[in-house]
């Protein structure tokens, strides 16, 4: 008794240092709560920056495609002594200079064509150069084509496609993260609304205890009771007031994990939840689930475009097998001008004279750009390796990460077949749960007001009234329980159906544009 007796008087001095340290207090709702863990989640930002490398890379491996353009420019000067009456001087010097722009353009089909404009201009003391300065201009078009291995718009694209899956892969676990995180927030919010709604029934649990104390005092001053009734009321407010403080502490526990969630740990403010649970029946369907999850769910997703990865994989190793078939074409324009001189052909054959052309650098480039001088060259070439091992190594290795990948998908599928079967349970259950505890709430609250009556009039005792008392208090504990499962159980529903964005009217690609 002496224990008890301390356990009140520590009890109620704890409730006294409470009020003294009053805090703000912040109501928050459900939805308040979401909008705040999307905001300001600390894990949820980290993951956000996972869809924007994943993006840089797909641009990055896109880039093959864009034009290449390559300038390039040399200029020189020679001097050499004459070794031959043919140099045309006894020290010959030269100067030459070179201007050459290429285009460069990688093709679908898995080659490349180049388109390369060169000019250049020469010039020479030599008596027996007939033009001089010579211009030079050459407009060439190259075609590089494989016809077997590395042919193909799958080969050529591989990399493209694999990064914009890589890419779809990061924005479907983000999806994800942020389905798990609404799951987290939503079970964190409703475990805090029970926590005070665990109190208030506790402290009107102990409310009632101290009314049957007082009442007891009064009938043992007047002769009507045993001094026994007073000492079984005072433990029963003893007990009563322990079961309040662990109540206060509970909250404290709950609104600390809602506090790391939302990332408000520092707030000075408490959190006082605004909504209550409500009962809000929701048809099953197992078919329409099913669909529904194996539409919806991010992790299906990501594990379909993991699949048409490995698929690519495949194919694109089977092209390396083959052999290394390349045509190679070309075609080439020419144009020349300059500044004729004239030059002693004596020492020359007769009928051996070269013409001369004259011009400057734009009318050799006119030249070639109108194909006066038009060549061409074409040609095949082929590679076979003697032992293609490491081809062939590659392709077993992808064909036998494809077939994990499809192992993982029936597994995936089967693991959500699982769980809305669970889901279904569950919600079924938990709705008969919420229909039998408030029976059961509703009958100990009509015990208990006919206990009452019967301890009025002398027909009961005080121990009666506590234990129905105690009953009634979890009855209602045990009723706002099933109705805090309940909802919960529908928020699973929602995530194992991954459809929870939708249900908090969350539209996912307006919620990356408010992140950027």
């Amino acid at each position: 008794m002496k224990k008890l007796m301390l356990l009140a008087v520590l009890v109620l001095a704890l409730g006294s240092v409470i009020p003294a340290q009053e805090r703000q207090v912040k109501t928050l709702t459900l939805t308040d709560v979401i909008e705040q863990v999307l905001k300001n989640n600390l894990d949820l930002q980290i993951e956000m920056s996972n869809p924007e490398i994943a993006d840089a890379l797909w641009s990055k491996s896109k880039a093959i495609f864009i034009p290449q353009l390559a300038l390039s420019f040399n200029s020189s000067s020679t001097t050499t002594p004459s070794s031959s009456v043919f140099t045309g001087a006894d020290v010959e010097k030269a100067d030459s200079g070179s201007l050459s722009f290429t285009l460069s353009q990688r093709l679908l089909s898995g080659g490349s064509l180049d388109v390369v404009l060169d000019n250049s201009r020469n010039s020479t003391n030599s008596r027996f150069s007939q033009i001089n300065p010579r211009y030079n201009s050459m407009l060439r078009f190259n075609l590089t084509q494989p016809l077997l291995k590395n042919f193909g718009l799958t080969v050529t694209k591989r990399n493209i496609i694999i990064a914009r899956n890589n890419r779809d892969r990061s924005l479907s676990a983000l999806r994800q993260r942020v389905i798990d995180l609404i799951y987290q927030a939503e079970e964190a919010y409703w475990n805090l609304v029970h926590a005070h709604q665990n109190l208030a029934v506790k402290e009107k649990s102990l409310q009632l205890a101290k009314d049957l104390l007082k009442q007891n005092e009064v009938q043992v001053r007047v002769g009507v009771s045993a001094p026994m009734d007073i000492l079984t009321a005072q433990a029963e407010v003893a007990a009563r007031e322990g079961e309040a403080l662990q109540a206060r502490s509970l909250i404290q526990a709950y609104e600390e994990n809602l506090r790391r969630i939302l990332n408000i740990s520092q707030a000075p403010e408490d959190i006082l939840p605004q909504d209550t649970p409500a009962f809000r029946p929701r048809q099953t369907d197992f078919n329409g689930f099913l669909e529904t999850a194996l539409e919806q769910r991010p992790d299906i997703e990501q594990v379909r475009l993991e699949l048409k990865s490995k698929n690519i994989d495949v194919r694109y190793f089977r092209n390396q097998s083959l052999p290394n078939l390349q045509l190679t074409a070309s075609y080439y324009t020419r144009g020349l001008s300059g500044t004729p001189q004239d030059v002693d052909f004596d020492l020359l054959p007769s009928g051996s004279t070269p013409g001369s052309i004259g011009g400057n650098l734009s009318d050799s480039l006119r030249d070639a750009l109108k194909r006066l001088y038009e060549n061409y060259s074409i040609g095949l070439q082929l590679s076979i390796p003697v032992v293609n091992t490491s081809a062939r190594a590659d392709l077993v290795q992808a064909r036998l990460s494809l077939e994990q990948s499809l192992l993982t998908l029936k597994k995936v599928e089967s693991t959500i077949y699982s769980e809305v079967k669970q889901i279904i349970m569950d919600l079924e259950t938990n709705a008969k749960i919420v229909d039998a505890t408030r029976i059961s709430r509703e009958l100990a609250d009509q015990k208990l007001a006919a206990e009452q009556k019967k301890l009025a009039v002398g027909l009961s005792t005080n121990y009666q009234v506590l234990q129905y008392q105690r009953d009634f208090a979890n009855a209602q504990i045990a009723e706002l329980k099933s109705l805090i499962d309940y909802n919960l159980a529908l928020s699973r529903v929602d995530k194992v159906l991954g459809v929870t964005l939708e249900t908090h009217n969350i539209e996912f690609s307006e919620f990356l544009d408010e992140k950027k």
